[in-house]
């Protein structure tokens, strides 16, 4: 015998949901039976953005389909990275993963936004009840991206999951997270046999200066056979940079590999071992590799070579800034060194001479680092003729009036 109830209970549900959802302004759309018609909708939400859209994502969070979960993630994300998802007419027709942009583990919130921890929950309720791996996926590196650190706890699981990817995401939402007592929760990974991962583990005790963390590090640069894995160990020791590894970056001044002696020189100068700047001073003028002599040149410029010639070790950093293939590494001892009021006051003369490429990079160094009196700076590289140096200036300084209070 026809049931009509039975026929009629989900639409009438459904109805109910809508005049709910109506009366809370939320797009009755989102509780359609169809999951076409739900993702059309968080589509739709996303394309047209503002600021009551998260409100309408994180219902959409809690949806039954993975890929619905996946991609209003993915809006909430976009709401404080524009551009993390495709939209426009071409992006309408592509796949789920297609509408989000490929490189997604390099979109970073900078450190002075805060998400709403409404936005950041509904995230994590995904990361706890996932609808499909790639919606769980989606919502660790979304935590990551966000900076979100009250997720930690939720993502430390991860860590011992075997899921390279879901690792790969917990381990970035760590280092984002800025909590340095995250970092000794990734020690037992220093060794893992997925070379990606345990070089980042190392990475992550370095940015963190995890002290806890050194004899596994030693070890690993002791015993490991991998070039690139001892290079990764001696430069998390070198960050940490603890007066009792001193012995350790004398000895490999020599080492017959590059990223060995940049580190050891690196640890030297970040400790102010200056009793080592006449052995630096010559190793930096025989030096024939491009990554050790830039870590010669930032030790000399810690232990007080504040001289601008064509030569010194402060110009050669700032040069640096033209290689495509180096400028990140000088561009973060430049920042690290430019902490010093002195050492900017010496990097803003430089700009009269600049090249665009030096310009540029030392706005974006500017923004995270400069004070006050680097304003001025700022506002004149934002009016450079040159409209690459204009568009690096404006962001740098907008930046820089956030981050000061």
């Amino acid at each position: 015998m026809w049931n009509w109830n039975s026929f009629a209970r989900p639409f009438a549900s459904f109805a109910f949901l809508s005049a709910l959802a109506c009366a809370q302004e939320i797009d009755p759309k989102l509780y359609d039976p169809s999951d076409a018609v739900r993702l059309a909708a968080v589509e739709a939400i996303i394309q047209a953005g503002g600021s009551r859209a998260p409100e309408q994502l994180r219902v959409s969070c809690k949806d039954g389909s993975g890929d619905i979960q996946r991609l209003a993630v993915a809006g909430i994300v976009n709401f404080y990275l524009p551009g993390y998802v495709k939209t426009g007419v071409k992006a309408k027709f592509t796949k789920i993963g297609d509408k989000i942009v490929r490189n997604n583990t390099e979109w970073l919130l900078d450190p002075w936004v805060r998400v709403r921890e409404e936005d950041g929950d509904a995230i994590v309720g995904v990361l706890r009840d996932p609808k499909s791996e790639a919606a769980k996926l989606e919502a660790a590196q979304a935590l990551g991206a966000l900076r979100y650190k009250k997720a930690l706890p939720d993502l430390y699981p991860l860590l011992k999951s075997k899921n390279d990817p879901l690792m790969m995401a917990a381990l970035r939402a760590v280092e984002t997270s800025g909590d340095k007592a995250a970092a000794q929760e990734t020690v037992f990974l220093v060794r893992d046999l997925n070379e990606k991962i345990h070089l980042r583990v190392m990475a992550i005790q370095g940015v963190f200066r995890n002290e806890g963390a050194l004899p596994d590090l030693a070890e690993v640069f002791a015993r490991s056979r991998n070039a690139k894995s001892r290079a990764g160990a001696m430069e998390a020791i070198a960050m940490i940079a603890s007066p009792d590894s001193k012995g350790l970056f004398e000895q490999n001044l020599n080492h017959k590999e590059a990223g060995v002696r940049a580190a050891a020189a690196e640890g030297l100068g970040r400790m102010g071992a200056s009793d080592k700047k006449a052995d630096l001073e010559k190793l930096f003028e025989e030096e024939g590799s491009m990554r050790p002599r830039l870590g010669q040149a930032y030790a000399l410029v810690k232990f007080g070579d504040r001289s601008e010639t064509e030569l010194s070790p402060l110009t050669y950093l700032f040069n640096t800034l033209n290689s495509i293939a180096w400028k990140d590494v000088a561009s973060a001892y430049l920042e690290e060194l430019a902490r010093d009021p002195n050492i900017r006051i010496a990097l803003r003369g430089k700009i009269v001479e600049a090249t665009s490429a030096e310009k540029q990079g030392l706005a974006g160094i500017l923004a995270k680092v400069g004070g006050v009196e680097d304003k001025a700076t700022l506002d004149a590289l934002a009016n450079d003729k040159d409209q690459k140096v204009a568009q690096e200036g404006l962001k740098a300084a907008k930046a820089l009036n956030a981050r000061l209070p």
